[in-house]
């Protein structure tokens, strides 16, 4: 890796201008697991041209990874400016928003992301999990069926519809979907397994 590193960095000193030299080390770097080095490829890439959607929504992953929550919510904020219907850069601003506990920000941002691309199984399940957490079983039931519409094997899915199903007393269909999950190496909450068991 270190002689791909040293390619890609000669690569920006022969051509300091060029975008996608620079965009090719940032990546490099990120593989590499030199996350500092990566952003500030992404940064120095950004200064060169401030609207690179690409640049935007790398360093804004990286930035979620690292855990600064705010600045990357920034970076994919300004990539929505650019492409205001990225189903990746709307899913990641939902991400982020759950987490920063923003949940109608989260909930709108995955919303909007299933309006543009509404076969991305990962979604509708971030869309359960966030419904659930407001104790929306209806909706979260009808999320986790659009996520196995596209998807069937999915295990969180099944996980998060036997969720939603407990709560609304549909005891039967909650263990069928539990079972479920457990069969595709979902590690199932233990205490809901429990409730069920009876």
């Amino acid at each position: 890796m270190e002689k791909i590193l040293n390619l890609l960095e000669k690569e920006v000193a022969e051509n300091p201008r060029s975008i996608f030299a620079r965009h090719r080390l940032a990546l490099g770097y990120w593989r590499a697991g030199q996350m500092d080095r990566a952003k500030e490829a992404l940064k120095e890439l950004l200064r060169l041209d401030p609207h690179n959607f690409e640049a935007l929504t790398n360093l804004g992953t990286i930035l979620a990874q690292e855990g600064d929550l705010e600045e990357a919510r920034k970076a994919f904020a300004l990539a929505l400016k650019i492409y205001p219907a990225s189903p990746e850069a709307l899913t990641n601003m939902g991400l982020i928003s759950f987490q920063m506990e923003d949940f109608e920000a989260a909930e709108r941002y995955y919303r909007q992301a299933l309006e543009v691309k509404p076969d991305l199984p990962a979604v509708w399940v971030n869309l359960s999990t966030l419904l659930i957490a407001r104790e929306a079983y209806q909706e979260a039931e009808e999320a986790c069926r659009q996520a196995l519409s596209y998807e069937p094997d999915f295990a969180m899915a099944w996980n998060n519809l036997a969720v939603a199903l407990y709560y609304q007393d549909r005891l039967e269909e909650a263990r069928e979907a539990l079972s479920r999950a457990k069969s595709l190496g979902y590690p199932v909450n233990p205490e809901l397994e429990k409730l069920l068991a009876r």
